[in-house]
């Protein structure tokens, strides 16, 4: 996510942490190298034939999971590819029937999933209800679970929902300890009702509709168990998912576009008045739909189909070339693009910038943030995190990326007393605060490490951790391992905050 001018752009970064070869982080700026957001197949741009072993299981009421092998790997040689995908991650099936009007949408979820640890109850976050979203009128109501096809109890928490919505957790009670590697079966309905237009991941506005994270989310990870952090009380991420198979049927008005994770179309008829449109993705943490009156233009970049798509037919080629050069500059330093397909949409709103895997949702099309955005196909889409624990390993990562894809400087203190690393829960209503440090300052302490280390050794060291967390959910040690044989490096991220 990416705020517009204020909050994340400035002048120069001032405040050098003191370590040995330490200059201001905009020294030492490597050229950019040569091209080479995530590709030759659904799962990932390249993927390795031997998958990783899977972390151990354990249980506390705090689980911490062991060091990944994949996270010592990046310390000890790099992976030729990315890793592949694990081979037990859920299988989700999403059906969205909008309604003529676009106000609303009819959902159904069908998921399979096989925890590695033994369960009692399934959970699932409803973003739809985080204060900011319901305070525009936008709200998520399930209306039944059934598991292994039988009607089941189940209870909506508040956790950090708006009050008077519906509620931010969906817990449903299995019933009994599952245990590990036993699969579990639920089907879920919901009914989402979309507000007004804002910088937001739900909206409406001149014919056109939009939603991420629109249906229930998995919260689970492996090796860990069951996110419940409270959702934040400002425009923030706060959820955590495994990468998982999503097949997604979207039937919609007919005359209306469709742009979604996993690619969309060619429609087929639906039924008076309506058509489906299908898309699938093999690795996607979470879903983002479009529907409307979209003009849009098809590119490939590489081996990636892109679409870009907006109201207005006269912008798409400036778009397409903004985001041919942005995925080129990133691909060039972390890796290729990690899904075969991306769809780049302009909507009508302003702010900022939205991401999911294989979709960006830009209420604004200047140069950073669709950089940002994009940048967040490999930190978040393929590498990653917990965003209510951990905003950082995406957030800072993806501002840094403007800086040395786009050139763009910002004003950052790593004297600041904020810690780069805080939850996001920790920042309470300090919306400020929150971007200030998570992003600027988080950006900042990753190009003086960068600096202090050396470009090209640092360069590799990152690209070695992308490959080595692909698909899965990284932790800040995960980072450190990665970079162990940069002392100079992690010691500025400890200084600032970010690595513990």
């Amino acid at each position: 996510m990416r705020r517009a001018a204020g909050v994340m752009l400035a002048a120069t970064v001032a405040g050098c942490v003191a370590v040995a070869g330490c200059t201001t982080a905009t020294a030492g700026r490597a050229q950019q190298a040569a091209p080479s957001v995530r590709s030759s197949s659904a799962s990932s741009g390249a993927a390795s034939p031997t998958p990783t072993p899977s972390p151990t299981p354990t249980r506390s009421p705090s689980p911490r999971p062991s060091p990944r092998p994949t996270a010592r790997a990046a310390a000890t040689g790099c992976p030729a590819h990315y890793l592949p995908p694990d081979p037990r991650r859920p299988r989700i099936g999403l059906r969205f029937t909008v309604a003529p009007g676009l106000a609303s949408v009819v959902g159904t979820e069908h998921v399979v999933f096989t925890p590695d640890l033994p369960v009692r109850r399934l959970v699932f976050r409803l973003t739809a209800n985080t204060i900011t979203s319901f305070d525009r009128g936008t709200s998520q109501t399930v209306t039944g679970v059934r598991l292994h096809g039988r009607p089941a109890h189940f209870t909506i928490e508040s956790d950090g929902a708006a009050p008077g919505s519906p509620g931010g957790l969906l817990d449903v009670p299995l019933g009994r300890v599952v245990p590990a590697g036993t699969p579990i079966s639920a089907d879920l309905t919901f009914t989402l009702r979309i507000g007004s237009a804002s910088f937001e991941r739900f909206g409406r506005a001149d014919g056109v509709a939009w939603w991420g994270s629109g249906a229930p989310l998995l919260s689970w990870q492996y090796g860990v168990g069951w996110h419940r952090e409270p959702m934040a009380r400002f425009l923030g991420e706060s959820a955590t998912s495994e990468a998982a198979v999503y097949d997604v049927t979207v039937i919609a008005p007919t005359g209306a576009t469709v742009l979604a994770t996993g690619g969309a179309g060619p429609p087929t008829p639906a039924g008076a008045g309506l058509r489906r449109w299908h898309a699938r993705s093999t690795t996607a943490r979470d879903v983002a739909i479009a529907v409307g009156r979209f003009a849009t233009r098809v590119v490939r970049i590489g081996s990636t189909r892109v679409t870009v798509a907006g109201p207005d037919p006269a912008a798409l080629p400036a778009l397409a070339a903004q985001v041919r050069t942005s995925v080129q500059g990133l691909a060039g330093r972390f890796g290729p693009f990690p899904y075969p397909t991306l769809a780049a949409v302009s909507l009508p709103a302003s702010g900022g910038g939205i991401e999911y895997p294989g979709v960006v949702l830009l209420a604004g099309t200047d140069r950073q943030t669709v950089t940002h955005e994009l940048a967040h196909q490999w930190f978040y889409g393929l590498v990653g995190d917990s965003q209510a624990r951990d905003p950082w390993l995406d957030e800072a990562f993806a501002t840094y990326a403007e800086e040395l894809v786009d050139g763009r400087t910002s004003t950052a203190d790593l004297h600041d007393p904020g810690a780069v690393g805080a939850t996001l829960a920790s920042w309470g209503d300090d919306e400020s605060g929150y971007f200030t440090t998570t992003y600027l300052k988080g950006s900042a302490a990753l190009l003086t490490a960068r600096a202090a280390a050396g470009p090209a050794r640092f360069d590799a060291a990152l690209r070695c951790y992308v490959a080595a967390q692909a698909w899965r959910i990284a932790r800040p040690g995960d980072l450190a391992r990665g970079l162990s044989r940069l002392p100079a490096a992690v010691s500025v991220l400890r200084a600032a905050g970010a690595l513990p």
